[in-house]
């Protein structure tokens, strides 16, 4: 039985790495996205440093690699450029809307892209599978509100909420929308409710 989730974001980072199994995988997309946003908001030792954190030298876009190092990494990056960036949240922001750029960057992506064809509904349409081609656990529906606003629900998902917050914000971004909004509505445990909107 998986229990609420406890407040601050190391204590956080325990309880999501217990909730996982070895099963859980995401694949190396989430991995080189995350290292290379810290390049872009540190330097090459804060890279080096989440290698580590991560337990590996390099990863393979395609290839899948256990969750929890995903997380070890993303929460490393977070506190480490946190002070200097405005906080934990803002940084893991960044580094969902980094990841969302670098799948889309991918062959899966460019793929995804040509699909889309500049259409936002169709782009939000589309992120339960892309949720499901990179991350190997839990899932993500799509519902509309509105002409341009609906909500996303994510179940069983490891990844903490501004990650997930960054990363629907640049899908949105990448196909023209502007005035994106994207915020949560409840979070519980492995689960959360996001509204997005756009003008």
């Amino acid at each position: 039985m998986r229990m609420d989730s406890p407040s601050g974001w190391e204590q956080e980072l325990v309880w999501r790495m217990a909730q996982a199994s070895p099963a859980d995988t995401a694949r190396g997309v989430s991995f080189n996205g995350t290292l290379e946003a810290v390049r872009k908001l540190g330097d090459g030792e804060a890279v080096q440093c989440c290698l580590l954190a991560a337990g590996e030298e390099k990863f393979v876009d395609s290839f899948r690699y256990p969750v929890r190092s995903l997380l070890r990494m993303v929460y490393f990056a977070a506190g480490t450029l946190g002070p200097v960036l405005g906080g934990v949240e803002a940084v893991l922001r960044v580094l969902g809307r980094q990841v969302a750029a670098g799948y889309l960057a991918s062959p899966l992506g460019r793929a995804t892209a040509l699909l889309v064809h500049g259409s936002p509904r169709r782009m939000m349409e589309s992120a339960p599978d892309i949720y499901r081609q990179t991350l190997g656990f839990g899932e993500l529906t799509v519902t509309w509100t509105g002409p341009t606003c609906g909500q996303v629900v994510r179940r069983g998902d490891f990844l903490p909420a501004a990650y997930h917050e960054g990363t629907l914000e640049h899908l949105l971004r990448a196909v023209g929308c502007r005035q994106v909004r994207v915020e949560r509505r409840w979070v519980r445990g492995l689960d959360g409710e996001y509204a997005f909107s756009w003008e």
